[in-house]
């Protein structure tokens, strides 16, 4: 993406991208892969422009061009992260079939997402931003999941008693996600486990 002046005087951006499933132009996400990092280790006030431009191994101008102020990229970065979360969750589920097996890669996917991420440490400096965040991004999130697992919550017990929706379902596990990403599980592999018990029916006994 790249921002220049139009002859109004107002912004217009020019992507590097044919379109908006399209991959993010190189350049583009070595900028944004660098700011994601520097976020944990920085933080969001001390996190500055001449930093990420050295980090990314790009001059202050390439860094101007694409995003023009430090806002313009926080923007991006939180896109950048969406879209790094959707895409991870699609190639986990490319080889997987079944609605079980579905379901129980996307909750390692999404706990091993947090647990490795690297601004999960922000929340410890700046707590209110990651909770405005994670509140602003929620429902983009729950899109997500319904969109990769839909029809596979259709054979859990809780969606198929009709207790509860496709979508209250997917906002219950989401939220569980994002808590995990506030307060750290000391045992990551034992918490998946107990989600999965929760969501899926008792193995039969042979």
């Amino acid at each position: 993406m790249s921002v220049a002046l139009s002859a109004a005087g107002g912004l217009q951006v020019e992507s590097e991208r044919a379109g908006p499933e399209a991959p993010y132009g190189p350049t583009e996400e070595r900028i944004l892969s660098a700011a994601l990092r520097l976020l944990g280790r920085r933080g969001v006030k001390r996190l500055g422009m001449q930093e990420v431009s050295e980090v990314a191994g790009v001059s202050r101008g390439t860094l101007y061009r694409y995003f023009p102020s430090k806002d313009h990229l926080l923007e991006a970065v939180a896109g950048y992260d969406e879209r790094r979360f959707s895409a991870g969750m699609a190639e986990a589920l490319a080889a997987v079939h079944g609605p079980t097996e579905r379901i129980r890669t996307v909750v390692a996917f999404a706990f091993d997402y947090i647990r490795t991420h690297p601004a999960r440490s922000l929340f410890e400096s700046e707590p209110d931003f990651v909770l405005g965040y994670l509140l602003t991004h929620l429902a983009k999130l729950e899109e997500a999941l319904l969109e990769q697992l839909g029809d596979a919550f259709d054979t859990l017990p809780v969606v198929a008693a009709g207790a509860l929706s496709r979508a209250q379902l997917a906002d219950v596990i989401v939220r569980l996600f994002t808590s995990s990403f506030i307060i750290p599980e000391t045992d990551d592999r034992t918490l998946v486990q107990s989600i999965l018990g929760l969501l899926l029916p008792p193995d039969p006994i042979p």
